[in-house]
């Protein structure tokens, strides 16, 4: 009914309506790329016009889903991940994220191999249906998903075994150059004669030769073999024909081992794969090339990542020290000392001897620190003792914290230790309940403080506006 869509400004007649259902089965054939059969006796004299239309057809469903790789679309490649700074945002329709996942779920023995990662994405997210029915409550509006890479570290399991297979065929094209026979596994249990010796000598003169004359070429064969560091490679100059004929022959056994050749064909794998690499030495030259100017400019953007990480670094670690010396220089009302207190006397000895540290000062005797759960034990002083032991704790440095310990007039030897704040809150962080000081410093013991207590005492006295 095109009046329905605007497509005319009236109504059509019983025959056109009918003409028009008759057009649509035409094309709706067409498309479904079927010939008419036998309950379409009528049509099938279209059978020639529409196969001919179902080529076109063909070549158009073929157009449309000709993309280009993401790769290129959106001139990206493996290493993006490692110096972009804004990670891709996608955004998408909830509607269009469950019929996404209802099309790969039922189309998933087509898009994927057995061992495609794929599939365990499917399978961590579970029934589309159920999915759906739990997400649709939440709304029908667009949504962001910020991509992160979730098998980016994820190593090629069979990198040595590659690794292998290279070498192999690099050992192998040296010998078919010294012997030749109707396969390759004839050509490996052929006895070695003087005069395959000769050759062998003369072709490594041969390639001596030729690096003299020109240092930078690659080695006989090394570009066209897959891209594998030169360092990795068996130094075939320094071997005997026999000790490569030897090495070639254990690597062979190995890879059949796993499957990679087989004896049943000679080992003809490996003259393929050879045979493969030689004509398309050109090609993957273009393509080491293309990487290796993609490594670069990945090289490029790292280091320009790590600048500005190391300044983003930087200006936290000055805003928070700034904020760290505001937070400490920040003085409220004078607090008001009763004359004659530990901590008046203590001050006016500070004040008289022009010692006062920058941030304060406060003392207090080893019994008050006990009372208050700061101070759990003394290694060489028992709890008698701790009314004559006193622990003055001072800050002249922003963030650190001078630790004393005194008996009467007189410093203990070796009770002094300074601790960083950064310190205090690491070891809170790491959930460690108690820490030691004083201990190996020549002092009498180890001193061992309640990490939360005593932060809980700094961020008091030295932080806190009173």
């Amino acid at each position: 009914q095109p009046e329905m869509w605007g497509v005319i400004d009236r109504g059509l007649s019983p025959i056109h309506k009918r003409n028009l259902g008759e057009v649509s089965k035409v094309l709706g054939q067409v498309y479904a790329g079927r010939l008419f059969g036998g309950d379409h006796i009528y049509l099938q004299p279209l059978n020639t016009w529409v196969g001919e239309a179902i080529e076109r057809m063909e070549e158009l469903l073929v157009s449309l889903i000709d993309i280009r790789e993401p790769e290129q679309q959106f001139d990206i490649d493996e290493f993006n991940d490692l110096f972009a700074r804004v990670k891709p945002t996608l955004y998408i329709k909830m509607a269009d994220i469950f019929a996404i996942h209802h099309l790969v779920t039922n189309e998933l023995s087509h898009l994927s191999d057995p061992d495609d990662v794929l599939r365990e994405i499917i399978r961590e997210l579970g029934s589309a249906q159920n999915n759906e029915n739990e997400m649709m409550g939440v709304g029908s509006n667009e949504i962001s998903l910020q991509l992160t890479p979730k098998f980016h570290d994820k190593q090629d399991p069979e990198a040595d075994l590659k690794q292998l297979f290279m070498e192999t065929k690099r050992l192998v094209l040296f010998i078919i150059r010294i012997q030749a026979g109707a396969n390759l596994l004839e050509i490996l249990v052929r006895p070695i004669t003087p005069e395959d010796d000769d050759k062998w000598f003369a072709l490594l003169d041969e390639e001596a030769l030729q690096q003299r004359s020109n240092p930078r070429a690659p080695s006989a064969y090394s570009g066209m073999m897959d891209d594998e560091p030169a360092s990795t490679l068996l130094d075939i100059t320094s071997m005997s024909y026999a000790e490569v004929k030897s090495a070639a022959l254990e690597n062979i056994l190995i890879l059949e081992q796993q499957g990679k050749v087989n004896r049943h064909n000679q080992y003809q794998d490996l003259l393929n794969a050879i045979a493969i690499d030689i004509r398309t030495k050109h090609r993957r030259r273009v393509q080491r090339t293309r990487e290796l100017d993609g490594v670069r400019a990945t090289l490029t953007q790292l280091d320009s990542k790590a600048s500005y990480l190391d300044e983003q670094l930087q200006s936290y670690n000055d805003y928070i020290e700034q904020a760290m010396i505001t937070l400490q220089n920040k003085k409220g009302k004078k607090r008001f000392l009763l004359p004659f207190t530990k901590q008046y006397n203590h001050e006016r000895e500070l004040a008289r001897s022009g010692r006062t540290p920058k941030f304060g000062s406060y003392k207090y005797s080893a019994r008050s620190l006990a009372e208050k759960g700061v101070l759990v034990s003394w290694d060489g002083y028992d709890a008698t003792q701790w009314n004559r032991i006193n622990v003055t704790i001072s800050s002249d440095e922003v963030g650190v914290f001078h630790i004393e310990g005194s008996m009467g007039s007189l410093m203990i030897p070796g009770a002094s230790a300074s601790v960083p704040l950064d310190d205090l809150l690491q070891a809170q962080f790491d959930n460690h309940q108690f820490m030691n000081l004083f201990r190996g410093t020549g002092g009498e013991g180890g001193l061992k403080l309640n990490v939360n207590l005593f932060l809980h005492l700094v961020f008091k006295k030295f932080y806190r506006e009173e």
